[in-house]
């Protein structure tokens, strides 16, 4: 009967809606693997580097994770002027801009590893981290692995982009899940072998995944995907102009999102220890859970947005908002028991290793209330290429996150929480504009 009801539910509605279904439902599946393995991360993660190690860790790839900023927005511009390329079945445009995009993220990520690895010889990483001058020699080798093997992973992500622009997001999700799971497994194997090193963990955890997007790259563009087959003779710099002028409007945006996201660790790092940032990314995962889990249903609809867009199916993209919202009062349920489980479900997850105070619980349940609100219209706007009010409110959210976190920790005596918040309120600009934004775009197409 329920398998049934299933089967009835995937094949109503228009062949967009019963892709987008399929897509929820195949990364659904896929994700709750991966969740299972984000949780079995945490307590083998602390067993092998101990809390503060696993601080240093975590500051560290979020440091790192600024190279991203560098690929000026073409990995975004291509999952949408690739959705637009196919669904108009444009097999020539749209190997263009895989060739092309391909060209100028290797270009960048080349000239970025090797500028940061002129600069890195200046830099004192016990400093930075806020470390013992006993991790120094650690670290300067930790910073080497980690960007080489992260300069990798981006430009090989690509596959997943042409996935996701094809409609296909579950299917792009199966690589990150078997690159997790190959890193867990490696570490348990560590925990099994030889005492705590960053070195073996760094190579354990980032190598990984580099395999597994350059296998899936080999096995697709031979196969599924031959008809975008990337090559010099299709690398074309007119389109260069088309991937950078939609892509450059969301390099604003990454960078501002990264100012708010990225720079939290190292704000905590500073403010407090290194440790400290160990309780804030437990509770960061643990409500993650709940962002994941709205992700896997936002992520078929920026590529459907784009293509509804592209066949001037304006109903469609009223209806699938209004669902959306209705949806939002579930997620809401469900968060509000997270927050008052939280603090006892973390205590078995971590065996009593990590202690979360009441305050940071119910800040961080706010922030992923804000975080699940804004996916909503991010995804909408973003799909349809109308992001100009994003890029203002992501601005000024990125300029105030910094003095706020520190105004809260310095002037209100808050602790790690008061970073949270910080961002909780940062998020709020867009909370407002967004909505008011979006059905103003409707109401004017709806008239057209």
């Amino acid at each position: 009967m329920i398998l049934e009801k299933i089967r009835t539910s995937l094949s109503s509605g228009s062949a967009r809606t019963i892709l987008v279904k399929k897509n929820i439902l195949g990364n659904f599946a896929i994700k709750g693997i991966s969740v299972l393995i984000s949780l079995l991360y945490v307590p083998i993660t602390l067993n092998y580097l101990n809390p503060t190690r696993y601080g240093i860790w975590m500051t560290l790839t979020s440091i790192v994770a600024w190279m991203s900023i560098f690929d000026i927005g073409l990995g975004n511009g291509l999952r949408n002027k690739l959705a637009e390329a196919l669904a108009i079945g444009d097999t020539n445009k749209g190997k263009k801009f895989v060739s092309t995009a391909y060209f100028m993220l290797t270009s960048i990520v080349i000239s970025v590893l090797v500028l940061f690895y002129i600069v890195n010889y200046w830099i004192d990483w016990t400093i930075v981290l806020n470390t013992p001058n006993s991790y120094s020699e650690e670290l300067n080798s930790l910073v080497v692995i980690v960007s080489l093997m992260f300069g990798l992973r981006f430009v090989l992500k690509i596959i997943t982009t042409v996935f996701v622009a094809d409609q296909l997001p579950a299917i792009g999700s199966i690589f990150d899940v078997l690159g997790n799971a190959a890193g867990l497994l490696i570490v348990w194997v560590l925990t099994q072998l030889e005492k705590s090193s960053l070195i073996t963990f760094g190579w354990a955890t980032m190598l990984t995944p580099v395999i597994i997007y350059l296998c899936a790259s080999i096995i697709f563009y031979n196969g599924k995907y031959s008809f975008l087959k990337p090559s010099f003779k299709q690398i074309d710099f007119s389109y260069a102009k088309e991937l950078t002028s939609l892509g450059i409007q969301f390099f604003v945006i990454q960078i501002a999102v990264l100012v708010i996201f990225q720079t939290s660790n190292i704000l905590i790092a500073q403010f407090f220890s290194p440790a400290e940032v160990t309780p804030y990314n437990i509770v960061f995962k643990y409500f993650g859970v709940l962002t994941m889990v709205w992700g896997i249903i936002m992520t078929p609809l920026w590529s459907a947005f784009t293509h509804a867009k592209a066949t001037h199916d304006v109903d469609w993209m009223r209806r699938t908002i209004i669902k959306l919202n209705k949806l939002m009062g579930i997620a809401v349920l469900v968060l509000l028991l997270m927050a008052f489980l939280c603090q006892y479900i973390i205590g078995i997850w971590t065996n009593k290793q990590i202690e979360v105070n009441v305050v940071m619980v119910w800040i961080f349940a706010f922030y992923t209330f804000i975080s699940i609100w804004n996916n909503i219209y991010a995804f909408f706007l973003n799909g349809i290429g109308k992001i100009r009010v994003q890029i203002y409110t992501s601005i000024v959210a990125s300029l105030l996150h910094v003095p706020m976190a520190y105004v809260l920790v310095n002037y209100f005596r808050m602790g790690s929480e008061g970073v949270v918040l910080s961002m909780a309120i940062s998020l709020s600009f867009f909370a407002i504009a967004g909505p008011i934004q979006s059905f103003n775009i409707l109401k004017s197409w709806k008239r057209i």
